[in-house]
C-alpha cells in the first residue's frame, strides 16, 4: 500500500512529499515498543524504506494532527540513515532549503489534508487486517 499518492503532491511542498514517500506502513510489535508503550501491539505506524527490517526506524503518532506537527523526525532520520543513498540525502537537503518559502504558497488546510490522507490510509489498512483476522490479538503493552 502506498502512503502517498500522486494526487497528494499538490497539497504539500516537494520536501514534505519526498520525505513521506520514503516511508512505508508498519505495525508496532512487542519487541519494538521501547518508549512507545502507550501504543497497543499492532498499532499502525511509518517505517523508513531504506533501513526497513527488524532494526528499522519506525515512527508512531497518536493522531493525524500529531503526525502533521511532528513529522520532522522523519527527514532528520533520513539524513542520518546509514542505509539511505547519498543522492536521497542531497535531494532532501536541496528541497529543505526551499521548503519554508514554498509552504507560504500552499492553500490553508492543504498540509492538514495531506497528513489526514496518510493517517486514513494507515488506519484503513489496519482495520481491514483486523476484519480479516490477520492482525491477531491486540494487547496493551
Amino acid at each position: 500500500m502506498a502512503l502517498v499518492l500522486p494526487g497528494d503532491e499538490q497539497l504539500v511542498t516537494p520536501f514534505t512529499f519526498y520525505t513521506m514517500s520514503q516511508c512505508r506502513p508498519c505495525n508496532l510489535d512487542i519487541k519494538g515498543n521501547g518508549s512507545r508503550s502507550n501504543f497497543e501491539h499492532g498499532f499502525p505506524g511509518l517505517e523508513c524504506i531504506h533501513c526497513a527490517g527488524p532494526s528499522s526506524r519506525k515512527f508512531f503518532y497518536r493522531s493525524a494532527d500529531i503526525l502533521a506537527g511532528n513529522y520532522a523526525h522523519i527527514p532528520n532520520h533520513l539524513l542520518s540513515c546509514a542505509a539511505a543513498p547519498a543522492s536521497l540525502k542531497t535531494t532532501l537537503t536541496e528541497l529543505k532549503q526551499r521548503h519554508q518559502t514554498q509552504k507560504h504558497h500552499l492553500h490553508k488546510g492543504d498540509q492538514k489534508s495531506f497528513f489526514q490522507n496518510i493517517w486514513n490510509r494507515l488506519h484503513q489498512e489496519s482495520n481491514e487486517d483486523e476484519t480479516m483476522g490477520e492482525v491477531g490479538q491486540v494487547a496493551e503493552i
